[in-house]
């Protein structure tokens, strides 16, 4: 065998492009997702296909799989929390009660990119193998997090207030129901306050219920809105 001389040091082996889920640019330009300018964090249901380690491989045999559904609505559901304001004396708590409602904006964002971009199969081609962690949805995720999601701004909420008679079957006081049905400009509230956690993950919105809290719940929804900077 013909001896190469080389230094071991020195010797380059090719890996994946997929190891690094950075995006970097250079002098002579650089790949970038193509992304909408705005989007609307409402009531889509987003569906798509993939094989049983979570890779898009080859769409006609991830038919015989169970199909994979995104549903925002659902999303919205699990990653909202809504209380009572804390700092209200007891005649506010019986009369115009104070809420507040946390949004884990960033998750409902990133889950929205995710199932956008599996059912655009952006990644299809890519094994679990061909990544750092040895897994794509990670790596996606990962992705998004480093490429996209500092893209976009929160340009706006739109939060919806309807309510319910203490004296309606069922109806318990403090008791409020998600409702997206109520999606109606009649019932938009338009005085509430938001505030937005350091690092872009919670949006915090203060509002006054417009109804009095001992005669009343309220059914409640809300949707986000943002923009590509």
């Amino acid at each position: 065998m013909r001896r190469t001389y080389i230094s071991p040091e020195f010797k380059f082996q090719g890996v994946f492009g997929t190891l690094n889920m950075e995006e970097e640019s250079s002098f002579f330009g650089s790949k970038m997702l193509e992304i909408e300018d705005s989007i609307d964090l409402s009531d889509d249901v987003i569906v798509y296909y993939e094989n049983d380690k979570n890779e898009q491989l080859d769409l006609q045999r991830e038919f015989d799989f169970p199909v994979k559904i995104y549903n925002v609505l659902d999303d919205k559901v699990i990653n909202h929390k809504l209380t009572l304001n804390a700092f209200q004396t007891q005649i506010e708590k019986l009369n115009y009660a104070k809420w507040d409602l946390n949004i884990n904006i960033k998750i409902l964002l990133r889950n929205y990119f995710f199932s956008t971009l599996k059912t655009n199969r952006t990644f299809e081609g890519v094994t679990n193998d061909m990544t750092l962690n040895k897994n794509v949805d990670s790596s996606i995720k990962n992705y998004i997090e480093r490429n996209v999601l500092n893209r976009y701004e929160l340009q706006n909420v739109d939060l919806y207030l309807v309510p319910i008679d203490l004296l309606t079957n069922g109806a318990y006081k403090y008791k409020n129901v998600w409702d997206p049905t109520i999606k109606q400009e009649q019932y938009k509230l338009t005085k509430f306050n938001t505030e937005t956690d350091i690092n872009g993950n919670t949006l915090r919105i203060f509002f006054t219920q417009n109804f009095v809290a001992s005669q009343y719940a309220f059914r409640y929804y809300f949707d986000l809105k943002y923009r590509k900077l």
